[in-house]
């Protein structure tokens, strides 16, 4: 049995897909290039206490609203306060960066049990930091999808088009993605196409010092913004 429902995206046509990505594109707001900025360049010089205080920062503001429950002030809090540690930190970011370095097109073909592995224990740690941070949304749109790439955010406008549910387990999100993955390798054989390719080319009208490419996950996100 299939964990996304792809009725929507079925009947998608590649200009409804041209036009979504435009929607989101011509929207005023910070958003548009935080996340350029944190994949291209925190993520890799910041030092692991730095990352997250800076990922949590950017996510708990207007745009993002990841802050609904207190995850991100807690968190930030007990890093400042010494109740997260460096090394709590630095082992939980070795765990996010050994993920497949695979995009979302090919995870179909990559060994599915570390993956899996690896999203329980970070969403095990995160639930030790707080008690919602382990949640699909919070998983998805701030650890995967600003860290990995790979991985859209699971918020309530893309679980509403793929009829997800909340509380989904590591394997099912890991099968999601599969799902997703496939989709997407279909679409850009029947269009003739690749989908970070034309997402890419279209922020970059906006913005030309926007992240070129845009990693597929974030792609997939972008596409999908004015479909619910």
């Amino acid at each position: 049995m299939s964990v996304c429902n792809f009725r929507v995206l079925n009947t998608l046509s590649l200009n409804d897909a041209k036009d979504s990505i435009k929607r989101y594109c011509s929207l005023n707001g910070p958003w548009l290039h935080q996340f350029d900025i944190f994949f291209r360049t925190t993520r890799a010089t910041a030092t692991p206490d730095e990352r997250m205080i800076k990922l949590l920062t950017v996510v708990r503001g207007s745009g993002w609203n990841m802050n609904r429950q207190g995850q991100c002030a807690h968190i930030i809090e007990a890093i400042e306060t010494g109740r997260i540690s460096k090394e709590e930190l630095n082992h939980f970011w070795t765990t996010v960066d050994a993920l497949p370095n695979v995009d979302l097109r090919n995870l179909p073909h990559v060994d599915l049990r570390q993956i899996v592995t690896s999203f329980q224990n970070i969403r095990k740690t995160l639930r030790v930091w707080h008690s919602s941070s382990d949640s699909l949304c919070f998983m998805t749109k701030v650890i995967l999808m600003f860290n990995w790439g790979q991985s859209p955010a699971f918020d309530t406008r893309i679980r509403s088009v793929m009829k997800l549910r909340n509380n989904m387990s590591s394997e099912d999100l890991v099968m999601a993605l599969v799902e997703i993955g496939n989709w997407i390798q279909d679409f850009e054989s029947q269009h003739g196409i690749l989908l970070d390719k034309l997402v890419t080319d279209e922020m970059r009208l906006v913005d030309r010092d926007s992240l070129s490419p845009l990693p597929l996950g974030r792609s997939f996100d972008i596409m999908l913004f004015s479909l619910s």
